[in-house]
C-alpha cells in the first residue's frame, strides 16, 4: 500500500478525534533552508507558472489595487475579474454572495467533481481582499494568483475526490475571525449543506523570500525552532491537522524545488490561525496555511508598499508546482489525516 493510502483513511474524523493540545514539544533539528544559489534551475513548467503569477498579481494588486469593504467598487471589480478569468479557463463559477455592512461580498468557487469518492471534498482557497491602505500584492494577490494557476492545471483532471477552488472575501480586518469573515460564512454553509470536506489548504502570502541572514523572524511559540533565513515555505496547522501539515510540508520539499517547514501548533497560538484555514478549524476540518510567513518576513506587510514588482515569482512558482503534486495526492486516493494518539504540537521534519 502506498504511503498516502496509509495517511488518509480516517480523514473525516481528524479534528473531532484530537486530544486537548499540550504545549509544543521539542522539535527535531530544523534543516537549513537551501540558498537560492543551491536551488535547481526553474523547469519549463515553473517558468510558465512564474509568468502567470506575475501577470495575475499585476492585474489584481496593480491595476485594481486596494480591494475591501472600504473600496467596494474595487472589491467587486476583483470578483468580476476572477469570474471572467475562471470562465475563460472553462469553469462554471458559483457565487456565494452576502450583504455585509451594506456591501455585497462574494465567495467564488469552482470544482472538478470526483469519481469513486466524489462526496469527499478537498478545498484549496485564498482570500482576494486586501488590507486597508494596501494594494495587497503579497497579501494576498500572490495566493490568489497561485490558486488561479492551480485551477488552470486541474481543469481537465480527473480524480477520486472532488476538488474545489474557493476565492474568499473579507479575510482582512475588521472582519478577520468574526462572523462576517468570508471563509467562516462559507464554512458554516458547508455544515448546513452537510458537505463532507476532508481537507483544506489556504494559500496566504507566498511571494517573499530572502537569503539574507536574520531575514526570518518567528512568533513566540516557534522562537528558536525555525530557520533564521527566510528562503522556505511554511505549512502551518493546528494539532488536529498535524497529518495534513506533515503531508503538505513533505510534499512541497520532495516534489517541489523549495525547502518547506511545517508546524502543528495549539489552536490558541494566535499566529497559527492567521488565514482562512482558521474558519475550517471551527467546523472540525483538518486545514493548513501555506505561506511565506507574511509579517515575520515581509517588511511591507499591510502597507502601501506591498506592490507587485517586489515579489519573487520564481520561488512562488516552485511552491505552486509542489502544491500541484500535493493536491494530486490528496484527491487521488484515500489517505488518512487522522492524528494519532501521540500527536504533539511539533515542527514537521
Amino acid at each position: 500500500m502506498r504511503r498516502s493510502a496509509l495517511l488518509f483513511a480516517c480523514i473525516a474524523s481528524a479534528c473531532a478525534a484530537a486530544p486537548p493540545a499540550p504545549g509544543p514539544s521539542p522539535p527535531k533539528p530544523v534543516p537549513a533552508a537551501a540558498p537560492a544559489a543551491g536551488l535547481p534551475p526553474l523547469s519549463e513548467r515553473e517558468r510558465v507558472i512564474a509568468d502567470e503569477l506575475r501577470s495575475d498579481v499585476a492585474q489584481l494588486a496593480g491595476k485594481i489595487g486596494e480591494r475591501n469593504a472600504d473600496k467596494k467598487w474595487e472589491l467587486a471589480s476583483a470578483a468580476d475579474w476572477l469570474v471572467e478569468s475562471l470562465e475563460k479557463i472553462g469553469y462554471a463559477v458559483a457565487r456565494d454572495g452576502h450583504e455585509i455592512d451594506g456591501v455585497l461580498v462574494q465567495n467564488l468557487s469552482v470544482q472538478i467533481r470526483g469519481g469513486s469518492a466524489a462526496d469527499e471534498v478537498v478545498v484549496v482557497g485564498a482570500h482576494y481582499d486586501s488590507a486597508t491602505g494596501s494594494p495587497g500584492a503579497n497579501d494576498n494577490a500572490s495566493g490568489v494568483a497561485a490558486l488561479l494557476a492551480l485551477a488552470r492545471r486541474y481543469q481537465t483532471a480527473s480524480a477520486d475526490r472532488t476538488l474545489r477552488f474557493v476565492f474568499f472575501a473579507n479575510e482582512e480586518p475588521p472582519y478577520f475571525q468574526t462572523p462576517k469573515m468570508g471563509s467562516l460564512l462559507y464554512a458554516r454553509g458547508l455544515v448546513v449543506r452537510r458537505e463532507n470536506v476532508v481537507a483544506m489548504l489556504s494559500l496566504e502570502s507566498i511571494g517573499v523570500y530572502s537569503d539574507a541572514a536574520g531575514s526570518q523572524r518567528a512568533p513566540q511559540a516557534l522562537a528558536g525552532k525555525i530557520p533564521t533565513i527566510g528562503n522556505f515555505a511554511a505549512v502551518v496547522g493546528n494539532t488536529a491537522s498535524k497529518p495534513l501539515v506533515d503531508l503538505v510540508a513533505e510534499g512541497l520539499s520532495v516534489r517541489g524545488s523549495l525547502p518547506a517547514v511545517g508546524a502543528a501548533l495549539p489552536g490558541d497560538v494566535p499566529e497559527a490561525g492567521w488565514s482562512d484555514h482558521w474558519s475550517f478549524w471551527q467546523i472540525g476540518v483538518p486545514a493548513v496555511m501555506i505561506t511565506d510567513t507574511a509579517p515575520f518576513r515581509d517588511a511591507h506587510y499591510h502597507k502601501p508598499s506591498d506592490t507587485p514588482e517586489r515579489l519573487d515569482y520564481a520561488r512562488a512558482a516552485r511552491v505552486v508546482a509542489g502544491l500541484e503534486s500535493v493536491i494530486a495526492e490528496l484527491v487521488g486516493e484515500s489517505v488518512s489525516l487522522k492524528p494519532d494518539k501521540k500527536s504533539k504540537d511539533v515542527l514537521a521534519p
